[in-house]
């Protein structure tokens, strides 16, 4: 029997008149005090109420390349998943294995960054370090993908140096592996979109700059026509694992854009959702 959908508001980039002549942009560092624009970002977002589905109701057998996502079943050996070394040495290596398993043609896996998110309050006045990898992130609450087709060249041209003109002469994947780190997620849970019905002329690139890095995202702007899944009482070894890039052109879903959502029906005293992602370049080597 097919789950009741939820109705529930995400948060979708709204288009500006300023976009055709001002690629949007947000500036992640403190801006000088002789700034003549002080403006940290030219982004305008709204709040679109829509149904969402449970990906419970799914075909389990879907592959990534359907519809840009799928949760698999993964235990984890893991403990302490704010022990950097721990993550590094021990967590690192079962994500290798099960991209290994669920994707087509991986001859190599190179992990580029890792994150964990908690659901609380962030304390006013304080700072992220976004180098240190344990500190705990808020919920990303608009929909977007991780890494636009530039980001992801950029990445491989940074990490992988004098290797990168070989492994872009075949299939480059950005892989993101997300995982709850509490029994049962229930107050801010991820949505996906289905990528295989998302036209690329609503997703929008965007400027990341940050101190030591300028990198670029996509938002996505809503379209009546996109499909929105979420898993419901995900635990922690409901493994999600899903696309922010795929250089495949024979692929139905290319990426698969997210982001968190309130849990309409959210219990007051819900355990506040904990959260690791995995971010991987996978690459399959030209024939």
């Amino acid at each position: 029997m097919e789950s009741q959908k939820l109705e529930i508001s995400l948060k979708f980039l709204e288009w500006q008149t300023l976009y055709e002549t001002e690629k949007p942009f947000q500036i992640f560092i403190n801006i000088p005090e002789e700034a003549e624009d002080k403006r940290d970002t030219n982004l305008v977002f709204h709040d679109v109420r829509l149904q969402i589905s449970d990906a419970r109701d799914l075909d389990q057998n879907l592959s990534i390349d359907e519809k840009g996502f799928v949760y698999r079943r993964y235990p984890t050996s893991v403990m302490n998943f704010t022990d950097r070394k721990m993550v590094e040495d021990a967590y690192l290596p079962e994500i290798e294995a099960i991209l290994r398993r669920e994707l087509d043609g991986v001859d190599r896996v190179f992990f580029f960054d890792w994150r964990l998110r908690i659901n609380s309050p962030e304390l006013e006045g304080s700072t992220i370090d976004m180098n240190d990898l344990t500190t705990w992130l808020r919920p990303a609450m608009h929909v977007h993908i991780d890494q636009s087709p530039a980001a992801t060249l950029k990445r491989v041209q940074l990490h992988l140096g004098d290797e990168a003109e070989f492994l872009l002469q075949g299939r480059v994947r950005v892989i993101n592996v997300w995982r709850p780190l509490i029994d049962s997620v229930e107050d801010w849970p991820l949505a996906m979109c289905d990528g295989s019905v998302v036209n690329r002329s609503d997703l929008v690139e965007t400027d990341h700059i940050r101190r030591h890095y300028m990198g670029s995202t996509m938002y996505l702007m809503h379209n009546p026509q996109q499909r929105f899944y979420y898993m419901s009482n995900q635990s922690k070894d409901d493994v999600l694992i899903f696309k922010n890039f795929d250089s495949s052109p024979e692929v139905a879903a290319a990426y698969a854009p997210h982001a968190s959502f309130l849990h309409p029906n959210c219990p007051k005293d819900a355990t506040p959702r904990q959260s690791i992602e995995v971010r991987a370049l996978v690459f399959t080597y030209s024939e």
